[in-house]
């Protein structure tokens, strides 16, 4: 439910008092905090009406007419229903024995009594008038702690103490303040915000923060009168996004630091936490003067981290008015994959939050792809569009693009998508079922997929032997390649369907067809009994359905794979029970070769849509393990790449553990959406008579 907070209204006093000295920069100050005020992202007040002041500043401000202000701010606050904010910073004093503060207007003496303003009297008055919602008052001066009204007189007064104040004050009561260090910390406060402080900043937490920041004795003093009013807050949290979530993520956040640690605490003296705040900042720094930093290539960091930030908080928001089909979690982490790989770990976010995040490591921390910053970025975009078939030359993509400066980026996005769909829209079959019990069979068939449709078919005799299977690749090969120039399109993906026996023991991608098959293919193995089930098993494919959708919801930044140890394996019957009941509800894998894997493989096949075994004998290491966290997102084509380097010798290379050299210790049995999808095909084709394979 959204939360109405009533209007807000504001009166700033700063005068300057002749008789105690002038106080340097008080103008400048009290402009600033009267702007932050009425900013409708941080203070949230509202313009006095035509003919009105909302603040008075400087030597001309007199007695008569502070007290007169604050009797009609008051007066009109109450007819809106309105919460007064008033700000007194300035000249205090504490005439006599009696604690009460005392503000030195322009006109104001120091021997004359009469001539000064009793704050805490003003507070009262405003606290008493019908209709004032809440006063918040934030009092910068000498003695300021003695601002407190007569709390216990105002439970005798009109409104029966029916009334709310929040007070916040720069020093206690017999303490001095200096250089209007409480009014310089609380714009640092409204303008960078409180990290994890939500939307809405309490004077507690903006009390906090500028005592942290300015080891100052800051004094914070609450009545509340009235049980029915609507929840306090201060200031809004420039850190809180709107929709939702802190604008800047852990790498923004991370960076601007470290970008801004050359120029001391007291410079740029700007927002850092907003759009505005940004765009101000970055003309700060291109305005820095010499001597701000040890030198312009600290101003061309910050300037780099700043505009990358602004890239990022534009993309943001291009993708929260996505034009295309909903966004989902799913969605981001597979197009940020895509467009970042294994040098962006993705984030361990969800939701707008996860947005947020990757647009963030994209643009600030993926490699730089021929120099351009952007291109991540552009790529993320485009794989999303790609996705939903946008037409790379709408509005929001070019406005954007434009904007980032990212028009060539997005560009050469589109064009390599392109080019990636053109080669990897044909898919090879070729199955082995009709092998008899766990033997090689006598024949193979295959199938070319184009995009998902069967193409071509066909049926290879062969000698009932790997050797045999083997020679008769080649045939396969060459009549599926020139399919695939009769369609324009490339080859790279061939896809072998075998018995779990044969899948134990065969590694089709090493097969010598002259070069090895896997060498300019990639190579993804499947389970046969997948392409029409016995009647014990009809609902294995349904069942691999409802894990795949699973393992996609997950948020951990991890594989969604459960590992078995020798414990399970060791138990096969246990094991089994386990996978009826539910407990492995992802992809498995093992960190062993089992003695018996061909026992244990059945089992594994039918229950876990992906089945991940070592190759050979040695238990896995971790960096395998590692590796599968990492390119979790690539796989199954990652296996095929990593074999390739093994074959090639680049396991050896200085780094190899870190990439995914590891995963060539690996084999798979991979069943996906798409081969589920060609398996419901082939079931009802091979169920009609008139269509039968």
């Amino acid at each position: 439910m959204t939360v109405r907070f009533p209007p807000r209204h504001l009166l700033v006093i700063a005068p300057q008092c002749a008789d105690l000295g002038m106080l340097t920069g008080l103008e400048d100050l009290a402009g600033s905090l009267h702007t932050a005020l009425l900013d409708p992202w941080t203070g949230g007040c509202a313009d006095a009406p035509a003919g009105v002041t909302s603040i008075l500043s400087g030597p001309s401000v007199g007695q008569a007419r502070i007290e007169e202000a604050v009797r009609d701010a008051a007066r009109r606050a109450g007819e809106a229903g309105a919460v007064l904010v008033l700000a007194f910073i300035g000249h205090g004093t504490l005439p006599g024995e009696v604690p009460k503060l005392f503000l030195m207007a322009g006109d104001s003496r120091r021997d004359m009594p009469t001539t000064v303003v009793n704050v805490g009297d003003l507070l009262s008055q405003a606290l008493d008038t019908h209709g004032v919602e809440e006063v918040i008052a934030l009092v910068d001066t000498c003695h300021a702690g003695a601002a407190v009204p007569d709390i216990a007189a105002l439970g005798t007064g009109i409104r029966g103490g029916a009334t709310r104040l929040t007070l916040l004050m720069s020093v206690g009561v017999t303490e001095p303040a200096f250089g209007l260090d409480f009014t310089r910390g609380l714009l640092r406060v409204f303008g960078a915000g409180v990290a994890g402080a939500g939307e809405y900043l309490s004077a507690e937490a903006v009390l906090d923060a500028v005592n942290e920041a300015a080891d100052t004795g800051a004094r914070l003093v609450h009545m509340d009168g009235d049980p029915y009013g609507r929840p306090r807050w201060l200031v809004r949290n420039v850190r809180h996004a709107q929709g939702g979530g802190p604008l800047l993520g852990p790498a923004g956040e991370e960076d601007l630091e470290w970008a801004l640690e050359p120029f001391g605490g007291g410079w740029p003296p700007a927002s850092v936490h907003s759009v505005s705040g940004l765009e101000k900042l970055r003309e700060a720094l291109r305005a820095a003067p010499p001597g701000c930093t040890d030198g312009p290539a600290d101003v061309a960091v910050a300037l780099r981290v700043v505009d990358g930030l602004l890239d990022g908080l534009r993309t943001a928001e291009l993708l929260r008015s996505w034009p295309g089909a909903p966004l989902t979690s799913e969605r981001i982490r597979r197009a940020a994959w895509t467009a970042g790989g294994t040098s962006v770990p993705l984030p361990g976010s969800n939701g707008s939050d996860l947005l947020r995040d990757c647009v963030e490591l994209l643009r600030l921390r993926a490699p730089r792809t021929g120099g351009s910053r952007t291109a991540p970025l552009a790529a993320f975009v485009a794989s999303l569009a790609d996705e939903d078939g946008l037409d790379p030359h709408c509005d929001a993509l070019t406005a954007w693009a434009r904007t980032c400066g990212a028009v060539v980026e997005i560009n050469d996005a589109f064009a390599a998508l392109e080019e990636h769909d053109t080669s990897s829209r044909l898919r090879l079959v070729v199955s082995l079922h009709a092998a008899l019990a766990d033997e090689w069979p006598e024949t193979l068939v295959a199938w070319l997929l184009d995009r998902g449709t069967v193409i071509a078919h066909r049926e290879f005799g062969c000698a009932p032997s790997r050797a045999g299977v083997e020679r008769q690749l080649v045939g396969v090969l060459k009549w599926a390649s020139a399919e695939a120039r009769r369609v324009g399109a490339a080859l790279r993906r061939v896809e072998v369907a075998a018995s779990s026996a044969l899948l134990t023991q065969w590694s089709p991608e090493e097969a010598d067809l002259g070069i090895r098959l896997g060498v300019r293919h990639d190579v993804v193995l499947r389970w046969s009994e997948r392409l029409c089930p016995p009647d014990h098993l009809y609902w294995i494919n349904d069942h691999a359905r409802d894990r795949l959708a699973t393992m996609r919801s997950e948020p951990d930044t991890r594989a969604p794979v459960d590992w078995l140890g020798r414990d399970e394996t060791n138990r096969p019957a246990e094991l089994n029970e386990r996978l009826r009941n539910g407990v492995y509800d992802r992809a498995v894998a093992l960190g062993h070769r089992p003695e018996r894997l061909d026992q244990v493989m059945p089992s594994l096949l039918a229950y876990a849509p992906i089945v991940l075994w070592p190759k050979d004998k040695d238990d896995l290491p971790p960096d395998s393990r590692t590796s599968v966290n990492r390119y979790w997102h690539r796989l199954p084509g990652e296996f095929s790449a990593a074999y390739r380097d093994s074959w090639r010798g680049r396991g050896t290379e200085e780094g190899a553990a870190e990439g995914r050299f590891p995963l060539a210790r690996l084999r798979s049995v991979w069943h996906d959406t798409e081969w589920l999808d060609f398996c419901d095909w082939f079931g009802t084709c091979s169920t009609d008579g008139e269509n039968t394979v």
